[in-house]
Parts: C-alpha cells; structure tokens; sequence
C-alpha cells in the first residue's frame, strides 16, 4: 500500500468518527443513513475564505457546529484500555473550494509528549475513513482485507518550538507535532503513504487539547 495514496470517500458531505459511527450502526452503513440510527455526524461547515490554522481561531468558536462524540474503552487488542481517562471528544469540521479541516477537542490534565514523562504513551488521536464507498462499512480493526481504510494520526512527540525537525514559528503557542497519514487494510498492515497528504496542528492549554487536521479535497 506504500504506492498508493488513499483519499477518504465523501469528504466533501460528512466526517464521522469511524469507530463510533460503526458501533452505533452495526455494518450496514447505508441502512443506519437512511434510518437516521448512525449515531453522532459532524456536519462539514463551507466556508468561503481561508481556513484557520490556529485551533484558537475564534472562527472555531463561532461557525462550526461542535459535536461531542462518547469514547468508549479499548478491549479488542493488547494493550487492552478498559477504563480510558479521556471520555469525550468534541468535534468540528470546516471546508472551502480546495480543503477540509477537522478539530477535535477534549480534555487533559497532564500534557505528555515525551516517553519519559508518560508510563505507556505520548498523547495521541487520530480520525479514520473508509477509502471507497460501500454498502458495508469496513472493521473498526483500522479495515480489512479488500476494505482499506486512510487514517490521520497525531502524536505530541518532539512538537516545542526550536527541536529538530520542528518547523519554527513565531506563534510560540502553536506546536507542530507529528501527523501521519496512513493507509491499513487490518492489524499489523498500518503503513505510512509515501506522499503525505495531511497536515496538522495543536495546542494544550488550560488542560485542554485542541487539534486541527488538514488536508485537500483533492490530489495533487
């Protein structure tokens, strides 16, 4: 999958949050549309200027709609997280005539971007899409065989100002940390696209995350 570059089906109408979207619905994606049962969808705002790169931009707070989406625990794979200390994800999405960006917004206390202040991992999130459009929609385990899926991960990891491979900036406020776009098709298959298509930027402040994801509706 390395070759290939995978652009999300329906970016231009709906971005929903897979793994609740699935969970709510069952597989048949085209029956919980139609019966309205799909849980929470996060209406994409049109916008017709530039779309904000600071997640404190206050266009956020005052054009697209927030959605809060309930986190469930992990208990497919190892390491299994039964009882996740992020409970709620608050969700927003914009587009214009050549991009779309999502927010995503949630609460916490400690900021960890470093391995050595954090047991187990460095704060993280991440969005994922189906790649085509079919009736069923593919595994919450990141896709399956036949039924890839493209994912847009962040992680805090090497995200301060002046680090190596950070890009500067004169906002001191805001942190490019590392976002990757991925295609998977199951476990153990997830691989880095060798063109990377989405951007990203966050800020932790008053214990609270606020991420952007950015990319365009179409490929280069």
């Amino acid at each position: 999958m390395t070759e290939k570059r995978m652009k999300p089906f329906g970016l231009r109408v709906v971005v929903a949050l897979w793994v609740l979207f699935i969970s709510a619905c069952g597989v048949n994606v085209e029956d919980c549309l139609q019966d309205e049962s799909c849980g929470p969808v996060i209406q994409v705002t049109s916008h017709d200027g530039a779309l904000p790169a600071d997640p404190y931009d206050p266009f956020w707070d005052g054009g697209p709609v927030s959605v809060k989406v309930e986190l469930g625990p992990q208990m497919i794979t190892n390491p299994k997280w039964p009882n996740p200390s992020t409970r709620e994800v608050a969700v927003r999405a914009a587009k214009n005539n050549s991009d779309i960006v999502i927010m995503l917004e949630w609460n916490d206390t400690t900021r960890d971007s470093n391995f050595d202040h954090s047991a187990l991992y460095v704060d993280r999130a991440a969005v994922m899409f189906p790649v085509t459009a079919n009736k069923e929609a593919p595994s919450i385990t990141m896709g399956e065989a036949g039924k890839p899926v493209n994912i847009w991960q962040w992680k805090s990891v090497g995200g301060e100002r002046g680090q190596p491979g950070v890009r500067d900036n004169p906002n001191s406020q805001l942190i490019f940390q590392t976002i990757e776009d991925l295609n998977a098709e199951g476990f153990s298959t997830l691989t880095d696209q060798r063109q990377q298509d989405v951007k990203g930027v966050a800020v932790w402040k008053n214990n609270r995350w606020r991420l952007i994801f950015n990319r365009s509706l179409t490929n280069a």
